[in-house]
């Protein structure tokens, strides 16, 4: 595939309006969740809306459309129109965006790609990379790995690589992601580890050793041991899908930058873990988080795309179906009390108060 037009800089030459640099890939890049309006349309507003108060938080990047069932229950339209509106949403900030390169196969990720570097180019104050998970249909690594060299031949900016796709396409091994890493230096060297157990640790601190072809190791699992991989395995970031708790994510961050490693690190990591923890709450990608963001005054409603087959979730399989069904989260009033506590619980703790 021809390299996409319009790009701002050639691979290797630097970096160029547009295009985030090594720098700014450090740090919690929370993935948004995308909003709707009551029928189900995409509120392209509202997602600009979210980007900002992401930045807003201190958040040094921000991720759409990466979520499973944004991947898998937009059109390539919606997915169009959503990578414009967030770029214009983060003109002249100091935000990162990554947004998805993601396909059913390699031919409809590169195409995703080609659009985002068209988009960066419509908007060279916007700091924009891109983040990839193996291509649904791929089954080995020899595949995956053409596929991620062939993303590599025309992007021209950095990109995160997911090391988790769908149950059936294969984890990359280090070896390959180093190798890629040095095949393609402009943009490659970024990785989201979430390999399952404790491998992912295992990973995470062979990775680093790889550096300086590897650049920058984020952490998945949704936080889940985040504050273990800061300290203990090298991770200098976090993808997840838990764009709520931003303020909480960017003070985490803060007094880790600041070479906090005791009890000061540890009391906001337990915060954040607070507010993720509530069990027997609507959960999910799409639960009770929605309503936290209406509560700081960014979403207007709770409303979801949720997969129509009820079997088909964020952990089954991927791609599957893209029909959806409309939902709504239901909280019971002792439910919406608890949260409200525990958001005002955040801002004091972010405030120092």
């Amino acid at each position: 595939m021809a390299a996409a037009a319009g790009c701002a800089v050639a691979p290797g030459t630097g970096a160029a309006a547009g295009v985030a640099t090594a720098r700014d890939m450090r740090g919690p890049f929370p993935i948004m969740s995308t909003p709707y309006f009551d029928d189900g349309a995409v509120d392209y507003e509202t997602l600009g809306r979210e980007a900002r108060w992401t930045d807003d938080c201190g958040c040094p990047g921000v991720i759409w459309c990466q979520s499973n069932d944004a991947i898998d229950l937009l059109t390539r339209e919606e997915k169009f129109k959503g990578f414009e509106a967030c770029a214009k949403a983060v003109e002249g900030r100091k935000i990162t965006l990554a947004l998805g390169a993601n396909g059913t196969n390699a031919t409809e990720m590169l195409e995703m790609a080609a659009e985002i570097e068209r988009v960066a180019a419509r908007h060279p104050t916007a700091k924009i990379a891109m983040i990839s998970r193996p291509p649904d249909d791929v089954r080995t690594e020899a595949e995956l790995e053409a596929a991620w060299d062939a993303l590599g031949r025309i992007v021209r900016r950095p990109v995160i690589f997911q090391t988790y796709g769908t149950e059936k396409t294969p984890t990359p091994s280090v070896e390959l992601l180093v190798r890629l890493a040095k095949r393609h230096p402009h943009a490659f060297g970024y990785v989201k580890e979430e390999a399952a157990g404790w491998g992912a640790n295992d990973r995470m601190v062979r990775e680093n050793a790889a550096k300086p072809a590897m650049k920058t190791v984020f952490a998945g699992w949704g936080g889940w041991q985040w504050l273990h991989q800061l300290r203990r395995c090298g991770s200098e970031g976090l993808v997840t899908e838990r764009c709520a708790y931003a303020p909480i994510l960017a003070e985490i961050w803060r007094r880790h930058e600041r070479g906090e490693r005791g009890v000061e690190l540890a009391s906001a990591y337990a915060m954040y873990r607070l507010l993720i923890d509530q069990r027997n709450y609507p959960g999910g990608l799409r639960g009770y988080s929605l309503y936290l963001l209406q509560r700081e005054g960014v979403f207007k409603n709770l409303v979801s795309r949720q997969y129509a087959d009820a079997k088909t979730t964020e952990g089954g399989s991927f791609g599957a179906t893209r029909a959806w069904k409309l939902e709504t989260v239901a909280l019971k009033p002792e439910q919406r009390a608890e949260l409200d506590a525990l958001l005002e619980d955040m801002r004091a703790f972010v405030a120092g108060k």
